[in-house]
């Protein structure tokens, strides 16, 4: 029986520690919504397309009502000054500096980019326009883009290298605790009787 008890609980586990990759595409403020690619690995969710050049100390407000969208209000404050001071701007399509920006990011990566003409959704072209893309487990130095064409401008709003187990893991630690724990106290009883008899 308990065996069987174990079998189950282990069965359990596994299943609550399974992720579930679903990408998700979060509502945009325009009718051309933004695709998770052309980067590599494939962002979880994205907001935008937003019209123009977002990342500008003067769009703050717009980056932060992206940003919103994504994480939820009130998990992050946009600083312009800050990310600027700290080199997490990238301007002028400069993609060796985009490549030394993410090459340790990883974790819970956020990162605006600006293209100004994007090639993707059947080689249509949508010029001037800003997407804010979100990795929620990244490997780090895994974020690339794939294709550069029209790519203008990049912020790395976050990137957070330091693993977080999530729940699902927790409970997977706790039942395999547990499990440990019911055998060392069967096997202890096991003896006892056996001592006494």
């Amino acid at each position: 029986m308990k065996k069987v008890v174990l079998a189950l609980c282990a069965m359990g586990s596994v299943t609550l520690a399974t992720p579930a990759y679903a990408t998700v595409e979060v509502s945009a403020p325009t009718s051309v919504g933004c695709a998770t690619g052309p980067l590599a690995p494939p962002a979880d969710t994205c907001a935008g397309y937003y019209s123009n050049n977002q990342f500008s100390n003067a769009n703050v407000g717009a980056q932060q009502s992206a940003i919103d969208l994504l994480l939820g209000a009130g998990n992050y404050t946009v600083d312009w000054n800050a990310l600027n001071g700290a080199g997490l701007v990238v301007s002028g399509s400069d993609v060796n500096a985009l490549n030394n920006l993410l090459a340790n990011a990883g974790g819970e990566v956020l990162l605006g980019l600006h293209w100004g003409n994007v090639p993707e959704s059947g080689n249509t072209p949508y010029g001037n326009v800003s997407a804010f893309y979100l990795w929620n487990n990244a490997t780090p130095g895994s974020i690339h883009l794939t294709d550069t064409q029209g790519y203008s401008n990049a912020v790395l709003y976050r990137a957070t290298s330091t693993a977080v187990p999530e729940p699902a893991t927790w409970a997977m630690m706790l039942l395999g605790f547990g499990a440990v724990g019911m055998a060392s106290r069967s096997r202890r009883r096991t003896r006892l009787l056996a001592q006494i008899a």
